[in-house]
């Protein structure tokens, strides 16, 4: 049964009344870097949407207001003002008159603990930057200035911000003014387009500008000083990509400016603030990292914000999705632009995968739900991945030419609002005339889960037909329907190249006949995979050996890939092999390795070796690697990945796959090997990350202690979280004392001074699952920080109450599932050579045979030449 979203307590949330309309921010604040404090002033621009309104309420979480009154002509002195510590609520010494707006200015101060956060270095980080930020969403303005902190509240802004001299302080919007006094620097921002208060920033520091154009737009990136190379590097396709939204969405950029700043310790990946974004400093890479990493998924997806989020947002946060879904879906946009449908219709099939980890795993939900505790809640696989998955679903419905024009329709009608998923829905029946309804409530509103088919296939050789018969298997209820499903096959006959054919299946089980000239030599179903769905469609393998030799999408070949990886016979390995080394497509190669992996045997081992010297793409390289960790206390395999972990790759990646797989296959010098990379630098801590892990992988009980040690603080950020994450695999189901102080020791890091850290050290305790851990995750819930690690530590609470756990018994479960797949390999093997035998017994007797014949023939020829005679 699946896991509910929902945890105890959850009630429906909804976008709360606007008793008046916030028309414009004023914000001024002063930033104390020693303090981490500031001082404010904000004047709101309010009109009252109703007659006799007096009291005005605004959030402000822990602001200090020592006075508030309204500004202007209309000043009548201080205004009388409750403060909880949440809301402010003002009481107007007259109503407000209708029609009539006025400005209400707030003084205050704080030291916020959300909202707005100071980095500064310190004796574990003498390098860090000093600098300051701000992160709104989703509901987090209120802890740095009094707002009506909610979507659907649009006004718009100007933000005067004054730090030390020698800063340079961004924010929304074009810059008004820039003066320096008495050791202090004033920078003036303003953004006349309305937009959500989450959407306001702010970002200071010692930061380098480059600028360029695109179009009449002014494009720039800020970025600590020393790293303008690596800048160049991560944005430098930003106008590129600005060219093609415009385009496609059928809406210039609407913004007078398009900034991005890198941050240091930044909380996401990036935030779409209007006109600004600001992005982790993590990103940035060097040479050797941009031989085969690129970030511009997270560029485009900031980027696309501008649009979907920014000009349109979601009326409240359970309609998230209408954000983050096309923002995600931007990510494909760009990549098959960019790189070919090919290599786009990998990294959908990666946000699948993402999803269906998360709904088998973690729960199931509706994409767009108002049922939760915080906001930050719903930003989760489902509603990034899937929701993307979905638009994919309904491009591939409508067709190119219908969807962007709807799309553009949407956009141009809802400019400046905010929006729900019915309109989405409207709007593209109104550009259409398709009516929408039944997808909408399906994938989005009401519908959860995805369906689960069955899918098998005969040849009608007397009526010249082929049958496709479809079966959805999932659970059905309340929330998992019974799915409507526009849907094609692809059949591939000698001669005729592919015939795509479309149906809809609306029913739990239906047969279709489709007439073909012969009988296929190829059968896709759902070519392209645009359908978010399970499959199982078992066919001969000599057909999914043909459609990995040439299906003509290369996700098909992928898929035909897999499905012979789990046959794993001589014949399958063999097309395996060399579609790992011929196929065109880096993607397909290397899942043709993982492929191999997933066979484990002798023949899929050996070509593995063979081909890891010779494949040149890194991304098909580190598959190659990836997959010779798949053969457990085999000694070619790790001699094959420990040359790679000795001598080095070009690529960061694959040397740091090298590592982990040397791990996985437990091999004897495997621990030895990789404490030897362990003074490696890299982009992100990326081969220490993976030292780390493969040693967890070798179950090098021995390092424990190291493992520790790497999570100290000053250690490199992401190669801490590692080492926690690879001690508490080494501890798990362990009850001895070196457990027992690894627990006590994550739940020390609940505390550490970094976010990412503390939510390393969640997922760690859930690992080990010891009940005692349970009060110290408790006490991270009281303390209200991030909503992530709040959800988060509810959720491995109730893991270990209902022992579900990662403990020793599972582990030992796992050991032995990968014996018995060992066993069944050596099995397979033991088959294949029998079947080797019999050919060649055969070709031998058929050959014997043969030479028979001619015995007999010479003698009959002798014969008749005695006759003759």
């Amino acid at each position: 049964m699946k896991r509910t979203f929902a945890l105890p307590g959850a009630r429906p949330q909804y976008a709360p009344d606007r008793k008046f309309d916030i028309e414009h921010y004023r914000i001024e604040v002063d930033l104390d870097f020693e303090t981490r404090s500031i001082r404010g002033s904000c004047t709101i621009t309010l009109a009252p949407l109703a007659r006799g309104e007096r009291l005005v309420e605004l959030d402000a979480v822990e602001l200090d207001v020592s006075e508030i009154r309204l500004a202007g002509k209309s000043d009548t002195g201080p205004l009388k003002f409750t403060n909880d510590g949440k809301v402010l609520r003002v009481a107007l010494n007259a109503p407000a008159e209708l029609g009539r707006s006025f400005d209400l200015r707030v003084e205050y101060s704080a030291t916020p603990r959300r909202g707005l956060y100071f980095v500064s270095p310190d004796e574990a980080y003498p390098n860090k930057a000093r600098q300051a930020w701000t992160q709104g969403q989703d509901q987090d303005s209120r802890y740095w200035f009094p707002c009506f902190d909610k979507p659907h509240e649009k006004a718009s802004s100007e933000v005067i911000a004054t730090v030390p001299e020698g800063m340079f302080a961004l924010s929304n919007g074009s810059q008004i003014s820039d003066a320096t006094r008495d050791g202090r620097r004033t920078q003036h921002w303003r953004l006349d387009t309305p937009h959500s208060c989450y959407l306001v920033t702010l970002a200071a520091g010692d930061l380098s500008r480059t600028a360029e154009k695109w179009r009449d737009v002014e494009v720039t990136y800020y970025v600590e000083r020393g790293r303008e190379d690596d800048c160049r590097r991560t944005l430098g396709r930003t106008p590129e990509m600005l060219e093609l939204f415009s385009k496609k969405f059928g809406v210039p950029y609407p913004y007078e400016k398009y900034a991005q700043v890198f941050v240091s310790d930044f909380i996401f990946g990036g935030m779409e603030n209007t006109t600004a974004t600001t992005l982790t400093d993590t990103i940035l890479l060097d040479e050797r990292a941009h031989l085969d990493r690129s970030f511009d998924d997270l560029v485009a997806h900031e980027l696309a914000h501008q649009w979907f989020g920014d000009l349109i947002t979601c009326r409240d946060w359970g309609q998230g999705w209408l954000n983050e879904g096309f923002a995600t879906y931007s990510e494909y946009l760009w990549r098959e632009h960019a790189e070919g449908r090919d290599a786009a219709d990998m990294e959908r099939d990666a946000w699948r995968t993402f999803y269906m980890a998360e709904d088998s795993s973690r729960y199931r939900r509706s994409v767009a739900t108002n049922l939760y505790h915080a906001p930050i809640d719903v930003f989760d696989h489902h509603l990034y991945d899937k929701g993307a998955l979905i638009l994919h679903m309904l491009r591939t419905y409508l067709g190119d030419e219908l969807y962007w024009h709807a799309i553009g329709h949407y956009l141009r009608k809802h400019r400046g609002s905010s929006v729900e998923t019915r309109d989405l829905a409207r709007a593209l029946e109104e550009a259409t005339g398709r009516v929408l309804d039944w997808f909408f409530d399906q994938w989005v509103l009401e519908g959860a889960g995805h369906p689960e088919l069955e899918v098998s296939y005969a040849w009608d050789a007397e009526r010249s037909a082929a049958s496709i018969t479809v079966v959805q298997t999932q659970d059905t209820n309340d929330s998992t329907p019974v799915f409507r499903l526009p849907l094609a096959v692809r059949f591939r006959v000698a001669g005729e190249g592919d015939q795509d054919v479309r149906f809809e299946l609306a029913e739990k089980r239906q047969t279709f006949f489709f007439p073909l000239s012969r009988e296929p030599e190829q059968i896709i179903f759902d070519p392209g995979k645009p359908t978010l769905a399970q499959v199982k469609f078992e066919k001969p393998a000599p057909v999914w050996q043909a459609e990995l030799a040439d299906a003509t999408a290369a996700i098909d070949r992928i898929d035909a890939a897999r499905a012979l990886g789990k046959i794993g016979s001589r014949r399958a390995i063999d097309a395996l092999a060399r579609a790992l080394r011929e196929d065109s497509f880096w993607g397909v190669r290397a899942a043709a390795a993982d492929a191999l992996g997933a066979a484990r045997t002798s023949r899929a081992r050996q070509a593995l070796v063979d081909a890891l010297p010779a494949t040149e793409h890194p991304k098909a390289r580190r598959g190659v690697v990836r997959a010779l960790g798949s053969f457990r206390r085999d000694d070619d395999a790790a001699t094959a990945l420990i040359g790679v972990v000795e001598n080095g790759d070009a690529s960061y990646f694959v040397e740091a796959e090298a590592c982990l797989a040397l791990g996985r296959t437990r091999a004897d010098r495997a621990p030895e090997v990789l404490r030897s990379a362990l003074d490696r630098d890299s982009f992100m801590d990326v081969i220490r990350q993976h030292v780390y892990r493969g040693l967890a992988e070798a179950r090098d009980e021995t390092a424990l202690g190291l493992l520790v040690e790497a999570t100290s603080y000053g250690r490199e950020p992401h190669g801490r979280r590692a080492a926690l994450a690879a001690a508490a695999q080494l501890a798990r189901g362990r009850t001895d004392g070196p457990a027992q102080q690894l627990r006590e020791h994550a739940e020390e890091l609940l505390r550490d001074p970094d976010f990412r850290v503390q939510g390393a050290a969640i997922e760690a305790l859930g690992t080990i699952g010891d009940p005692a851990s349970v009060p110290a995750l408790r006490a991270t819930i009281e303390r209200e920080l991030d909503g992530r690690l709040i959800r988060r530590s509810k959720e491995v609470i109730r893991d270990i109450a209902e022992g579900r756990s990662h403990n020793q018994q599972l582990a030992t479960l796992r050991d032995e599932i990968d014996q018995m797949r060992t066993d069944a390999t050596a099995m397979r093997e033991r088959l294949d050579k029998l079947e080797l035998a019999l050919e060649q017994a055969s070709e031998s007797g058929k050959s014997g045979k043969d030479k028979d014949k001619d015995k007999d023939k010479k003698k009959k020829k002798k014969t008749e030449k005695k006759k003759d005679k």
